[in-house]
């Protein structure tokens, strides 16, 4: 059989895995990978440059041509050229530029999409991030057949893994970027095979999910902001994971923002070990925090107990070389600051934000 004529459309490094994947199946004549979209050079302001996408990088490297449009919508020049191709498939990994319907219908095959969430929960373009804030105990990858809406074609092949309690983005990036290579590779390949339209081999969504899903939006300031007055340890563990490479998740302190980068939570004083966890939560919903919490047989409030019987959240109960410490709105729950970035210094490990700011125990993180 004759090889497929394929478009490749990606921009970031889960694109860029994809495509190192892909073009493994050009050398076994599955396809014929005409040409790579990605989206234009971008300015580097601190390098003074501009720098290309992860997926021209590996273009460039394979020797496969690459084409840098900053919109595809009303591009005559572009629909042209797609159309001169004899296309059977194109392949869309986190292009972040929409496809329009002109381009829906060229490719013979149609127009496969991978998206890193288990579809159609966590449709949008940060479902990685939500995954880790809602506290999901497992994600994945779908592959799936592009039409005009957000993340709603019918779902061809998807495949399921866990989140562990302390994994951060970037684990679990770079996790769900291999699985949905390897995934669409094989669809790929069973497309070769079948030489059937992607659009019809798949499960629609309206009809053959009756859960319901999340949309998630881009990631923002406000989605940034942490407050240990008020926001659940829970939440504040989860926008640190969530959030390590997305700017980071911050909270003031000393009229500054401090961007958490690495941090724990600790279950100490009256919480001792997990056999005790049923005394001290009386629902189940409570109870949760315990699985992303580690524990200290004996932990160091004591001394502030005289000055602050009832410890408040946001105060800062150890500092010393063996850890920095935060209370929390849940009684005896902390979180383990680890490594910080400071506004307008370089990460740093919690001893030397220690040692540079002089921190004292009762002081106040807001």
């Amino acid at each position: 059989m004759s090889s497929l004529n394929t478009v490749f459309m990606g921009t970031p490094e889960i694109a860029s895995e994809s495509l190192s994947h892909i073009a493994e199946l050009e050398k076994l004549n599955v396809i014929n990978l005409k040409s790579v979209y990605t989206k234009p050079p971008v300015w580097n302001n601190k390098k003074k440059e501009f720098t290309v996408s992860p997926v021209d990088k590996s273009a460039s490297e394979l020797g496969i041509s690459v084409r840098t449009p900053k919109s595809l919508k009303n591009n005559t020049e572009e629909i042209n050229f797609l159309k001169s191709l004899d296309l059977d498939l194109i392949i869309v990994v986190a292009f972040g530029i929409i496809i329009p319907p002109e381009i829906l219908s060229i490719p013979k095959y149609g127009i496969l999409n991978l998206h890193p969430s288990l579809l159609p929960d966590l449709r949008g373009p940060s479902p990685i991030h939500y995954a880790i804030l809602k506290r999901m105990k497992f994600s994945g990858v779908s592959i799936m057949a592009l039409d005009e809406g957000v993340d709603t074609g019918p779902i061809i092949a998807q495949q399921k893994t866990c989140i562990d309690k302390d994994e951060y983005f970037p684990a679990l990036y770079k996790k769900l970027s291999l699985l949905g290579a390897l995934l669409l590779a094989e669809v790929i390949k069973t497309v070769f095979k079948l030489r059937i339209n992607v659009s019809q081999c798949g499960l629609r969504q309206d009809t053959a999910y009756s859960g319901s899903f999340s949309l998630t939006g881009l990631i923002g300031q406000e989605e940034l902001k942490t407050d240990f007055f008020s926001d659940d340890p829970l939440e504040i563990y989860a926008k640190t994971r969530a959030f390590t490479e997305s700017g980071g998740a911050f909270f003031a302190f000393r009229n500054k923002n401090v961007k958490i980068i690495e941090a724990r939570l600790i279950a100490g004083e009256n919480y001792g070990d997990k056999k005790t966890k049923e005394k001290c939560f009386d629902n189940a919903a409570e109870r949760q925090i315990f699985d992303y919490c580690d524990y200290a047989d004996y932990f160091p409030a004591a001394p502030l107990q005289g000055m602050m019987p009832d410890i408040p959240a946001g105060v800062i109960i150890k500092a010393d070389k063996t850890g920095l410490f935060v209370s929390t709105v849940k009684k005896g729950i902390y979180i383990q600051l680890l490594k910080l970035k400071p506004e307008g210094k370089n990460v740093m490990d919690y001893n030397d934000f220690i040692n540079g700011f002089r921190l004292k125990q009762g002081e106040e993180c807001r």
